[in-house]
């Protein structure tokens, strides 16, 4: 090959070498930008995503209630508590060990129970009671529960564990927890009504009227709802006063039926503030501003038989007042004296 030819060919070869590099190393500079900017563009999703997830299974449920849909109709009582905004309280007074040993059945001996430990540091974020007026002789009551979604199964604490029995005088149809969907468990009962009851609410509320169930926030450690446009009240009394442990005399027990005609609406809300202090407050609407001063006074003795009750029986301390603002009772007490008791009774 003649020398000029060579030397053609030498530089074409070089040119093109040269050509393919400058290639090579354009897309790999291509190739890089992409991988960086996709990665710049994936890690906000990845971010977004987590902070979502976790919105939506441990910040939404804090909050707000989940019961609604499965509410029946002319629901009267609504008593809902969320566990999960006295999480780190109530852990506070558990032994440490609670936390990571599941099946432990006693770890104290000032315990005065036994049970299983592990599920108190992740409770549920909802408990509810609803009660509603599916019949004059009985409530119709569901209990909800919304799972800890980090927590075992709730329904694996609770069937056959005697937690049912203990509820008397519920009538539970089973006495075992029905899942409905992830994380969502039911039961339901009913709460027979006394004859003696029956006739009274009939005489004070002779026509039915349909109503909307009490509002309820679900922002409360407890919230409890009621509409009395139908004697739920009188009924709740007549059916609960031989379950419970009498603390009202013969006297502000008469009191109290003949005032439960007075009252339209009643809510009660109950917060931790502090260790060793719970806050409730609680407003009552009745039907006149006469009636109102007469409620706030019942209000006032019944606080203070309650107050002599959980002194002597458990040394609780329960204090307040109550006020009248037109045909609306407000009242505020602070119940306090429980923690050394929670604490025992969770193994501390």
């Amino acid at each position: 090959m003649p020398a000029g030819d060579l030397c053609v060919s030498l530089a074409l070869f070089c040119k093109i070498l040269a050509a393919t590099l400058w290639y090579h190393a354009c897309m790999k500079v291509v190739l890089d930008k992409t991988r960086i900017q996709a990665v710049l563009i994936a890690v906000p999703i990845v971010l977004v995503i987590g902070v979502g997830l976790y919105y939506f299974f441990f910040i939404r449920p804090t909050y707000g209630v989940f019961h609604e849909p499965l509410m029946a109709q002319d629901t009267a009582v609504r008593l809902v508590t969320k566990p999960v905004l006295v999480q780190s309280y109530v852990s506070s007074l558990a032994p440490t060990g609670s936390r990571y040993i599941s099946g432990v059945p006693k770890v104290s001996s000032l315990q005065q129970f036994v049970f299983r430990t592990e599920w108190i540091h992740k409770m549920p974020f909802e408990f509810s009671f609803l009660l509603d007026h599916r019949s004059p002789e009985h409530f119709g009551v569901l209990l909800f529960v919304r799972e800890h979604p980090a927590s075992e199964a709730f329904d694996s604490l609770v069937d056959g564990s005697g937690f049912f029995r203990a509820l008397y005088p519920l009538r539970w149809e089973q006495q075992r927890m029905s899942r409905q969907s992830t994380g969502q468990l039911i039961a339901t009962a009913t709460l027979p009504i006394p004859s003696a009851t029956r006739e009274a609410v009939s005489a004070s509320w002779p026509d039915y009227v349909p109503i909307a169930p009490p509002p309820v926030t679900g922002r409360h450690f407890i919230e409890v709802g009621v509409n009395n446009r139908n004697g739920a009240l009188m009924e709740l009394h007549g059916a609960l006063a031989r379950a419970v442990v009498p603390w009202a005399d013969a006297n502000l027990e008469r009191r109290m039926r003949q005032l439960w005609p007075a009252i339209l609406d009643v809510r009660l809300t109950g917060d931790l503030a502090g260790d060793d202090r719970l806050v409730f407050v609680a407003e009552i609407v009745c039907g006149t501003a006469v009636e109102a001063t007469d409620v706030r006074l019942a209000v006032e003795n019944a606080a203070q038989a309650i107050g002599r009750y959980l002194q002597s029986a458990h040394g609780f301390q329960l204090r307040g007042s109550a006020s009248v603002f037109g045909d609306t009772v407000e009242s505020e007490y602070v119940l306090s004296g429980f923690e050394s008791r929670l604490r025992r009774a969770l193994g501390g």
